[in-house]
């Protein structure tokens, strides 16, 4: 290996944007895994009219670009420039002519490439259908520069690429253990997340109405930490459903700050409407943080990361159905000051989770040239 070569991953969104902390938590943990195994490891992005160059999160050049082909071009210049041997790309949805010809533009340069799908199937989430019929025409030809895709859903090949199932990882050292709180009549409930359609967190304050309609001995706080999309949707509902003592919306937490809210927390409420996209299996990131946490959690769609029989897990329908109280009544019961729960769900997130282990099939790939 030349140790004048580098790696570049290549983000097709502004990683910086509020409801993106997530996606940049992420990237940031999956390049300190890449340093580890190739003599430099860069990473470029578009905003605003800028094509991005960083170092260890630092920029080491920008330059304006008008256009997402002005843009690509500017990536490629920087390949050139960097002696870029490898690229792990988060793709572009939809295809393009223009995105077909930076896949090209590589292959000429001679880099070795990974896809990144974060999201397959995706026509769900796709409300445009302009916009999927552009990607339909053109996403075959993909397979022609790109031997490799990463995805996070079942399945052999993507687009006729051949794939490796991934699951989403957790950087353990930004996730530390929870204090956990002694037993009593209320249960916090957390939900971390961008707020996006596919976080179906409706369910749940639909849940906590019919439960105010004949409650039972314990109360529910649902601290609602992050921004996004379904926010006013959220708002509304509690509005209609009188949940102002229950619901607490607390925008964006990170560091200390968010560690507040796990410590004053007893269930993790990870996405319930993966239905709504046509998904069936996948694996977030947020079941990954909670588990290293030690956060039992309720979650709503199969995940490879665990079986649903868990003792510190509730699995429900992958359905609009409002989650039933009742389950997750049952789930503080089970683990409330079990402090061995913290243990064994850090240990297991060490296992199967850490950004290494899940990585290593995509790392002996690129080495491999």
């Amino acid at each position: 290996m030349n140790y004048s070569e580098s790696m570049l991953y290549v983000v097709n969104e502004d990683i910086n944007v509020r409801g993106n902390i997530g996606v940049k938590k992420k990237i940031n943990a999956q390049i300190r895994v890449f340093k580890k195994h190739f003599p430099k490891c860069l990473m470029t992005y578009y905003a605003y009219g800028m094509a991005y160059l960083l170092e260890d999160d630092r920029v080491i050049e920008k330059e304006v670009a008008l256009s997402r082909a002005e843009c690509f071009q500017w990536y490629c210049t920087w390949m050139k420039k960097y002696h870029c041997r490898w690229v792990y790309m988060r793709c572009m949805i939809p295809a393009t002519y223009i995105y077909i010809s930076f896949l090209r533009k590589m292959k000429e340069i001679g880099v070795r490439i990974v896809l990144e799908y974060p999201s397959y199937p995706y026509e769900g989430e796709v409300k445009s259908e302009e916009i999927l019929r552009e990607d339909r025409e053109y996403r075959n030809c993909i397979g022609e520069y790109v031997s490799l895709a990463t995805t996070y859903a079942k399945g052999e090949t993507v687009h006729g690429i051949r794939t490796v199932a991934l699951q989403n990882g957790v950087d353990l050292q930004e996730n530390p253990v929870r204090n956990m709180r002694k037993r009593g009549k209320d249960i916090g409930l957390l939900a971390v997340a961008g707020f996006y359609f596919h976080h179906g967190f409706e369910r749940v304050l639909e849940g906590m109405h019919k439960y105010y309609q004949n409650p039972g001995i314990y109360d529910f706080h649902f601290y609602m930490v992050g921004e996004g999309s379904e926010k006013r949707k959220y708002v509304q509902l509690v509005k209609e459903y009188g949940l102002h003592q229950h619901v607490e919306f607390c925008g964006t937490k990170t560091g200390a700050a968010l560690d507040w809210y796990y410590d004053n927390a007893d269930i993790g409420i990870a996405p319930l409407g993966a239905y709504k996209a046509g998904v069936i299996s996948s694996t977030p990131i947020k079941t990954r943080e909670y588990c290293s946490r030690g956060l039992p959690f309720v979650y709503g769609y199969e995940d490879d990361g665990f079986t649903g029989k868990e003792f510190y897990v509730r699995k429900v329908s992958n359905s609009p159905e409002p989650v039933d109280m009742g389950e997750i009544i049952g789930l503080y019961e089970t683990t409330v000051e079990n402090r061995e729960i913290l243990k064994e769900m850090r240990n297991y997130s060490e296992e199967n989770f850490s950004w290494d282990y899940i990585l290593n099939p995509v790392i002996k790939y690129l080495e491999n040239r």
